[in-house]
């Protein structure tokens, strides 16, 4: 495990926060790569065998995702054969 990691993961910042101001912190922080870095905690937390974290971080991907979804308007999304948009 990297020292990053381990100090992120034991940060008491991450113990106080609801998923939606992990939310906003993420997006401000990481930009277009929120997504990436919380799906990459989820799979770290998955490793460490911490299946609270692992909730805690899907969490934050669903809101994040449903966030940009939600901002981008359908004509602006690709036509994609069988795939329905928003």
């Amino acid at each position: 495990m990297t020292k990053s990691w381990k100090r992120s993961c034991e940060a008491k910042l991450w113990h106080r926060l609801d998923p939606s101001q992990a939310t906003r912190i993420m997006a401000d922080c990481y930009g277009e790569g929120a997504g990436a870095e919380v799906l990459l905690r989820a799979f770290l937390a998955e490793r460490d065998m911490n299946p609270a974290s692992v909730r805690f971080w899907l969490l934050v991907y669903d809101i994040l995702t449903r966030t940009r979804t939600q901002a981008i308007p359908n004509r602006a999304l690709p036509d994609i054969a069988g795939c329905p948009r928003g």
